[in-house]
């Protein structure tokens, strides 16, 4: 049996014959009744004469409408003794199967009604108790229905005013099956009042209460989905909410009209080639597919897998290397596949293109299902780094939620974002050079503050005063000048000599500066090359916006010339760059020493010249010293030169490895050193802040896009799930953090596990990424963990950060740019993120997810979504969803979990075997649960047979 399963087709439970004594027109034929039920397009009917089920009429009618494919099933109306002003009308309604001359015959003789024949009394003359002729129904197998809200004849006769009737009102709703309307408002009433009080659901429903079919007419139609018949109405009653429908027709059936691509009729696979008694697989097989639940049964490796991945592969479905049947280790690996072709085909009546089961999907095809293999299910809540994935099918369907102006013609989510980021992407990588810039700064005062580099300090002290003091021993012993003897000569050659070293002491001065003023403007041309230089870079990146830009305002018709101007003038620069260039030129050319200096007029020399002409005059005036003089002028010469010396080993600030310039370190680095260190670590983490804020604007977008997602969850009735926009970093974060930290060496992060502990429990865990200030505690005490050892609390032995990480510009770079910090969506459950979650709840998240949030109207197929999931899970978070989501979109399901298939209340069962026996021959039963075959087909595979599903619930009940 092959059958679409449960379909909504329009009932009439509430039908009048010639047989009610009540009838309108007498004369109207069985034939008549049939056509004119066929012409109103009812497709069940049930006979519900006054006190008499004319067994003859009825006979004749069935025969009659096998016709018409129209069940007529058997029914009577009785008049009850509780009542107010007006008799309760209720109805028994019995199995086109029955026996329906023993039916009435028990009706006959064991209710009321006996009366009759037996006093001579009118048909509205005998009054049948409710509960007892209720309880007879039910025990000859029909069902009750009885008039209610503003119907005529109705329950609410029996008024509330008094206790015992509202006693009376309970006791009869434990008899009832369904509730017959007046009018379609009473819905609400007995929806929101009387079944809450009552504890209970019952179906409710409109009927014709049609007297003459000649003038037949419904106040509404009445919808019940099921099979056209007795049982399909009895299965009916477990599901009254979903399989009773009071109005023009069904969601389904409208929404199945207006998209009629976007539902599945049936899958069609065939065999190419010759016959292959070995390997029959798939022979002329169709299998019809329901619009609503459709659940694939069977035992293990019987084929489920097979149908979903067939309909992914035809329909191009996502996740094909996760398919489980259609596998290139499997059923394509075993040169099978490429001898079978497949298709599906739409209630449009399209078709998709024939695919050998060897084919791939093709990627660049819009997919037309949604297809959750099992593999990729598995995939996704077991392994960590799916995260990022199951983040990406979030997005996916977060983005359907975007108003369409504000896609802004971005094809996805990803697309979209980016284009954002762009408006503070220059801001953020402009700060980030800015931190990098930093970095150099701090790693030059970390490296000052080595304490390697103080200990060869206090050394470098030590060796230069070592070296002041020998050098103290050398110096000269004083030799008196022979001019103050009062000899005439020596006294005017020292006079001369005296004056020639003074002026050539003011030429050294003057070399001095033009040799300062040369350096200065050296470093000047530099500076200016690197000024014009970034100006030019600057420029060329505006001159690319306004290029850009020019073609945004030209859609609104502004000239972005009237936005902005500028004017960068090169010429100043390059002029000024150019003058110091040739400075320095003309200093040189001062600086070079002519051959003919001596010979030539002492004005006309260059400064160098000058000095050289200066000493070349003293030299002379000394070598005709006498032995007395030149002996003082060697004393003169020797202790300049130690005085040079001293004042060299001395020094100054800016001289290197002088005393001096030693001690301005050691003075620097006791001083200031370390608050500068701390000032330039502060100004880091305020421009990682202003990062942290640009990289919010962002986040921004996705709580803005959020809103709708949120409204859509409240009303979800799922209890703790959330969606929340929120900063996310790598899972490996603490591995980009540690390899670059020595973890061999004493300290915080020493141990490859248990440095990693650390990182994870004391920094990283504990920090909340959408909070400002919870970022700059953990960036904090990042560096404070390198800086200091704090395996054991309140330890606080210091340990050198240049020692402890590897390459420090590496680590700081990543730490304070925030490139690790990304904003995502994140489904949470009760309060737990993604990677916080076990397996089966991240199961149950996203299989939630895409059933209430899913916008998408093509077809969801899911295979074996229970495998990750408790029953509790399945029967208390999926069933409900489930059920809603149905009702938006075609559902496919392979399971083998009863919850699944039954309490979800799948429209259609269908039933795969494989027979390896006989060449893996596919063979398929199909239907709603409602059907013998079907209900068999779900104990046999789904329960485990009747006696085992007896015992347990045997056991159960103990």
């Amino acid at each position: 049996m092959i059958t679409l399963g449960s379909e909504w087709t329009e009932w009439d439970l509430h039908f009048h014959t010639p047989s009610s004594y009540d009838y309108g027109d007498k004369s109207i034929t069985n034939h008549e009744i049939i056509e004119y039920m066929h012409k109103n397009g009812i497709s069940v009917f049930a006979i519900t004469d006054h006190h008499i089920i004319d067994v003859n009429r009825y006979k004749e009618l069935t025969e009659i409408a096998k016709d018409y494919n129209i069940t007529v099933l058997p029914g009577i109306e009785f008049l009850s003794d509780s009542r107010g002003k007006d008799p309760i009308h209720f109805i028994g309604i019995f199995s086109e199967t029955s026996d329906i001359d023993y039916i009435w015959g028990q009706l006959k003789n064991k209710s009321e009604l006996h009366r009759i024949d037996l006093e001579m009394l009118k048909f509205n003359e005998v009054y049948c108790p409710i509960i007892q002729t209720a309880k007879l129904v039910r025990e000859l197998g029909g069902i009750t229905t009885i008039h209610a809200g503003g119907k005529s004849g109705t329950i609410e006769n029996i008024t509330n005013s008094l206790p015992h009737n509202i006693a009376q009102k309970k006791d009869i709703f434990k008899v009832i099956d369904i509730f017959e309307l007046g009018k379609e408002e009473d819905r609400d009433g007995y929806i929101n009042h009387v079944f809450p009080a009552l504890g209970k659901k019952a179906p409710l429903i409109i009927c014709s209460d049609n007297h003459n079919v000649k003038k037949y007419s419904r106040k509404q139609k009445l919808w019940i989905k099921g099979k056209p018949n007795f049982s399909g109405l009895k299965y009916a009653l477990n599901e009254p909410d979903e399989r009773f429908y009071i109005g023009a027709e069904p969601a389904v059936i409208s929404r199945t009209k207006n998209n009629k691509t976007k539902y599945i009729n049936k899958l069609i696979i065939n065999r190419i080639g010759n016959y292959d008694k070995d390997n029959i697989w798939f022979e002329n097989i169709e299998i019809p597919l329901n619009n609503e639940l459709i659940s694939i049964i069977g035992h293990k490796g019987n084929g489920k897998s097979a149908i979903s991945d067939i309909i992914a592969l035809c329909a191009d479905a996502e996740h094909s290397l996760d398919y489980i049947f259609l596998n290139k280790n499997k059923f394509q690996k075993k040169g099978l596949a490429d001898r079978f072709q497949a298709q599906v085909e739409f209630a449009s009546g399209k078709r998709t293109e024939l695919k050998t089961l060897f084919e791939q999907v093709d990627d660049t095809q819009e997919r037309l299902v949604r297809y959750l293999p099992q593999s990729y299910f598995e995939k996704v809540c077991n392994e960590i780094g799916k995260v990022e994935s199951f983040r990406k099918e979030i997005e996916k369907v977060v983005f359907q939620y975007i108003p369409i102006h504000s896609k802004l013609n971005k094809e996805n989510f990803e697309d979209l974002i980016e284009f954002k980021k762009d408006t503070v992407s220059h801001d953020i990588n402009r700060l980030r050079n800015k931190i990098e810039e930093k970095n150099s700064e701090i790693i030059s005062l970390e490296n000052i503050l080595d304490p390697t580099n103080i200990k060869n300090l206090a050394s470098k002290e030590k060796i230069k005063r070592d070296e002041i003091a020998s050098h103290n021993t050398l110096k000269p012993s004083d030799v008196p000048n022979p001019a103050l003897n009062g000899n005439a000569d020596h006294t005017k050659k020292n006079e001369a000599l005296v004056s020639l070293k003074d002026e050539k002491e003011k030429i050294d001065k003057e070399i001095k500066e033009l040799n300062s003023i040369s350096s200065d403007s050296s470093i000047v041309i530099e500076e200016l090359s690197g000024l014009m230089n970034s100006l030019k870079s600057k420029i060329k990146e505006l001159e690319e916006i306004i290029h850009d830009g020019s073609e945004i305002t030209n859609k609104v018709d502004i000239n972005i010339n009237d936005i902005i101007k500028f004017n960068f003038n090169e010429s100043l620069l390059e002029d000024k760059i150019n003058e110091k260039r040739l400075a320095i030129i003309e200093i040189t050319k001062t600086m070079t020493l002519d051959e003919d200096y001596k010979i030539k007029p002492y004005e006309d020399l260059n400064i160098e010249s000058k000095r050289a002409k200066k000493q070349f005059e003293i030299d002379e005036i000394t070598s005709s010293l006498g032995d007395e003089q030149k002996n003082y002028e060697k004393y003169l010469r020797e202790s300049k030169e130690w005085q040079d010396k001293l004042d060299e080993l001395y020094g100054d600030s800016e001289k290197p490895d002088s005393l001096n310039h030693i001690l301005e370190k050691q003075k620097y680095i006791n001083n200031e050193a370390k608050s500068k260190l701390s000032k330039l670590r502060n100004e880091r983490i305020e421009l990682t802040l202003e990062i942290y804020d640009k990289m919010t604007e962002v986040k921004n977008i996705y709580d803005e896009i959020k809103t709708e997602i949120d409204t859509k969850l409240t009303y979800s009735n799922f209890s703790g799930l959330t969606i929340a926009s929120a900063f996310h970093v790598p899972h490996d974060l603490s591995q980009l953090i540690l390899k670059n930290v020595r973890q061999n060496r004493i300290g915080s992060f020493y141990g490859t596990d248990d440095g990693n502990k650390i990182l994870t429990q004391e920094l990283l865990s504990i920090t909340n990424w959408d909070e400002r200030a919870s970022i700059k505690t953990f960036l904090e005490n990042v560096i404070d963990y390198l800086e200091n050892d704090r395996r054991t609390p309140g330890s606080n032995q210091e340990t050198y950060i240049g020692d402890i990480v590897k390459n420090r510009e590496d680590i700081y770079n990543l730490l304070f740019s925030l490139e690790y910090i990304n904003p995502h969506y994140d489904l949470r459950h009760n309060g737990k993120n993604l990677e916080q979650l076990s397996p089966g709840e991240k199961g149950a998240l996203l299989l939630v997810f895409y059933l209430v949030l899913d916008k998408e109207d093509i077809p969801l197929i899911i295979d074996q979504p229970e495998d990750n999931l408790d029953n509790n899970s399945v029967a208390t978070l999926l069933v409900p969803f489930i059920k809603e989501a149905k009702k938006k979109r075609q559902i496919i399901i392979v399971t083998h979990n009863p919850n699944l298939a039954v309490v979800s209340d799948s429209e259609q069962i269908i039933k795969v075997k494989l027979d390896k026996e006989n060449g893996n021959t596919f063979s398929l039963e199909a239907g709603g649960i409602e059907d013998e075959i079907i209900k068999d087909s779900i104990i046999d595979v789904l329960e485990g047979t009747i006696p085992a599903f007896s015992l347990r619930k045997n056991k159960y009940s103990i």
